[in-house]
C-alpha cells in the first residue's frame, strides 16, 4: 500500500516586486513530506526573498502560496526559520538562553519558560554544541556561535517545517559538516529547506535542489559542486544578469 506524502509547500505562479523591480517571476514549487531540499543561486537572485514569502514575512505581489495546508502567516508559528547571522542585531541585551526562550514563552513579554520548555531549550543548545554558552550575552558571541544559537532557537520550537538561510556562512568547515549531518537527521522527520552557497554540502546531502535567479528551476544534475555551479552560472537560458538585490 502506497503512503501518500502530505504537501508541505505549494507555490503557483509567484511574483514578488520590490518597488518597480521584479525579484521573483512566475515561481512554482511543490514539496511533499519530509525531506532535505536545497535552494541555491547567485547573490541577488531572490533566494532570501523566497524564504521570506514562505515564512509570511513578505507578501506576494501575485500568485498562490500554501504552507502546511494554510497561508504563510497562519503557518508561521509552526515554521522554524533561521535567518543569516549577519542580519541579526546582537546589541539586544539578552543571553543566549534568553534568546531561545523568546521563541517559547508565548504571550507576555515577561513570562518565563516552565521546566518543560527549559528542558527543550537545553536540548536544542546541546544539539547544536553550545550548551556551555547558554548564559553568555549575544554581544559576546562570535558570528559562528550566534549562527548556532539561531539554529538552536528554531529547533527548540519543535517545528513542522525548517527553513535556513545560509546557516554555514559564519561557521568553520568542521561545524558545517556536522550541521549538515544534523539537518539530514532532522529531514527524516520534517521537511528541511536550506539556502546555501556551500555547493559541496548541497550536492552531497540534498535529495532535491532548486536554483533561483529571479525564476526557479530544479537542478537536473548535482552529483558534485561543479555540476551545481554549472546549473547556476553556465546556463544562458536561466542565468541572465539582473540589477536586483534580494
Amino acid at each position: 500500500m502506497t503512503v501518500l506524502k502530505k504537501t508541505v509547500l505549494k507555490i503557483e505562479n509567484l511574483v514578488v516586486h520590490r518597488g518597480r523591480q521584479v525579484v521573483l517571476q512566475d515561481v512554482s514549487l511543490r514539496l511533499d513530506g519530509p525531506g532535505f531540499y536545497g535552494l541555491i543561486g547567485p547573490n541577488g537572485g531572490g533566494k532570501s526573498t523566497l524564504l521570506s514569502v514562505i515564512c509570511g514575512l513578505l507578501a506576494a505581489s501575485s500568485g498562490q502560496v500554501e504552507v502546511l495546508g494554510t497561508t504563510p502567516p497562519r503557518a508561521a508559528p509552526r515554521i522554524g526559520y533561521v535567518p543569516q547571522a549577519a542580519s541579526f542585531d546582537r546589541s539586544f541585551p539578552v543571553t543566549l538562553r534568553g534568546m531561545l526562550g523568546t521563541a517559547l514563552i508565548g504571550p507576555g513579554l515577561f513570562a518565563r519558560p516552565d521546566a518543560q520548555k527549559t528542558a527543550r531549550i537545553d536540548a536544542a543548545l546541546a544539539q547544536t554544541g553550545i550548551l556551555e554558552l547558554a548564559n553568555r550575552s549575544l554581544s559576546a558571541l562570535s558570528g559562528g556561535q550566534l549562527q548556532r544559537g539561531l539554529i538552536a532557537r528554531a529547533l527548540a520550537t519543535d517545528p513542522e517545517f525548517l527553513l535556513l538561510d545560509e546557516p554555514t556562512a559564519s561557521v568553520d568547515q568542521s561545524y558545517a559538516d556536522r550541521l549538515f549531518e544534523l539537518l539530514c537527521d532532522l529531514s527524516q522527520k520534517i521537511p528541511v529547506l536550506v539556502v546555501s552557497h556551500g555547493l559541496s554540502h548541497i550536492a552531497a546531502h540534498c535529495e532535491r535542489v532548486f536554483c533561483v535567479n529571479h525564476i526557479l528551476w530544479e537542478a537536473k544534475n548535482y552529483a558534485t559542486a561543479s555540476d551545481l555551479a554549472a546549473e547556476i552560472f553556465n546556463d544562458p537560458v536561466h542565468c541572465g544578469r539582473h540589477e536586483v538585490e534580494a
